[in-house]
């Protein structure tokens, strides 16, 4: 299972800045940087595009180079010092102008941010990542009004700008017009359907509204893409980003592939990362559920064996290797490396319910049970381990507990929802209770129709024939 956790770049620099106009000279100085730990690659990045500056101190290149540098390792500072000479020594160029608004911008600077980005938009009123910042920037400061026109202006010219969308919902919630956010974050959400903080606002909204079933489905898909935002082609940034040597860069790609289903790029994310940084515990953490999943267990287990080494308390390692295993049939080892994550992190809600399962295909159906209650007790929505709770009950003839964890799977509806609403259904007449069991067999049987499974369309068919002729003849 990958995670994303925030892993720290382990770089500093001591920089003390000489002062802003030096003698002799109106142009802004260079920073004067001290590297501290770092990795080596990384040091020797900064220090050759340092002496390119220092060698050609006329030329804005080799500043903003430097700046753009120190700019992918997030030193805002020290970059924003280079992007000021840069821009001294080229005043109309719009890539200085952009890289420095944007760094005062990350910064918490957004009064100069602002400034800058309104220069930069006088050399290229076109260019949409500009726009968005000078917005972003705007009501970062509480200037919500201005902040709401830029937005505006774009979507009067860009109406499918998933992210002016967004933004714009984003100053209406601010200033009160709950109506108004929800449309424009609804747009937002249509545009692209994974926008987890346009969800998040949206179910907000909903609430504030009084939709409360409206408000848990965006939640609900918000939780499953709490990372996730539209593309922005912004080619000036991604210059920026395709500077960056460090390990971590090289993760966040990965686990960015992997939820895009693209494994193989993501194992050559993360084999990146390692070659730069080969003590990087989640690196090879990720490493054994990407090559489990794409059938090179060995690799796997190679790069198990090495994150247990460098840290042996890693749950999220032992619980990969786990599904690893499970995968192979190795069943006795699997449990085995459950039961270490499980040691290690008992309100580990996945290894219960993979242990529970796991169980359950042994026939050990109590333990299996306990295993699957663990999971919802630490994560209680979790609506796999609910609706294996509810199949194990149903076969012990617990028909009213089973309904109350069947209940619990209908929220939020995805894929899944079909079989739910099916088990619920068919549960719901063994119990005798033939109104509520037709009434979620139909809607089973509309779910499934609607979304092409139709494997499931013959017994939910046969159910509901059952339950009728039940009702017909008591």
């Amino acid at each position: 299972m990958l995670m994303e956790r925030p892993l720290a770049l382990a770089i500093a620099f001591l920089a003390a800045v000489v002062p802003r106009i030096a003698p002799g000279s109106e142009l802004p100085p260079l920073p004067r940087l001290g590297p501290a730990n770092s990795f080596p690659a990384i040091r020797q990045q900064i220090l050759e595009a340092y002496s390119q500056a220092r060698a050609h101190p006329g030329e804005a290149a080799a500043s903003g180079k430097l700046g753009m540098v120190l700019d992918t390792y997030e030193q805002y500072a020290d970059a924003a010092a280079c992007y000021e000479r840069a821009r001294a020594l080229e005043p109309n160029s719009f890539q200085w102008l952009y890289y420095l608004g944007w760094v005062q911008s990350a910064a918490g600077r957004y009064r100069e941010a602002v400034q800058t980005l309104n220069q930069a938009l006088q050399v290229n009123p076109d260019y949409l990542s500009a726009q968005l910042k000078l917005a972003e920037a705007l009501a970062a400061r509480g200037d919500w009004e201005e902040s709401g026109e830029v937005y505006q202006a774009i979507l009067a010219r860009r109406p499918d700008c998933a992210q002016a969308c967004y933004g714009a919902g984003r100053v209406r919630a601010a200033r009160g017009d709950t109506p108004g956010a929800a449309e424009l974050l609804g747009r937002a959400c249509a545009l692209f359907p994974a926008y987890g903080a346009a969800h998040y606002l949206l179910a907000l909204a909903y609430r504030k509204l009084g939709n409360a079933a409206a408000s848990r489905e965006h939640f609900a898909l918000y939780e499953r893409n709490v990372t996730a935002v539209p593309p922005l082609e912004d080619p000036l940034r991604q210059a920026v980003l395709e500077l960056n040597r460090g390990a971590n860069r090289h993760i966040e790609r990965g686990i960015a592939l992997e939820q895009a289903g693209m494994l193989r790029e993501a194992i050559a994310e993360h084999e990146a990362a390692l070659a730069i940084s080969p003590n990087q515990v989640q690196a090879h953490v990720n490493l054994i559920s990407l090559y489990g999943r794409t059938g090179q267990p060995e690799k796997g287990e190679e790069h198990y064996r090495a994150a247990i080494k460098l840290n042996p308390n890693a749950a999220d390692a032992h619980y990969d290797y786990g599904v690893l295993l499970f995968r192979k049939h190795e069943y006795a080892e699997a449990e085995q490396a459950f039961r270490r994550a499980l040691a290690i992190n008992p309100f580990h809600a996945d290894a219960h319910h993979n242990l529970g399962y796991l169980y359950e295909q042994q026939g050990r159906l109590e333990e299996a049970l306990q295993e699957y209650q663990e999971a919802v007790k630490d994560q209680p929505d979790y609506r796999l381990a609910h609706f294996h709770i509810g199949r194990i009950l149903v076969n012990q003839n617990k028909y009213q507990e089973a309904i109350q964890h069947f209940l619990k799977t209908l929220t939020p509806e995805d894929e899944a929802t079909p079989g739910y609403l099916y088990a619920l259904g068919a549960t719901y007449g063994r119990a005798g209770d033939g109104a509520r069991a037709l009434a979620y067999l139909h809607k089973a049987r509309d779910e499934a129709a609607a979304r092409g499974q139709t494997a499931l369309l013959p017994g939910i068919d046969r159910d509901i024939r059952t339950v009728e002729q039940e009702q017909r003849h008591p």
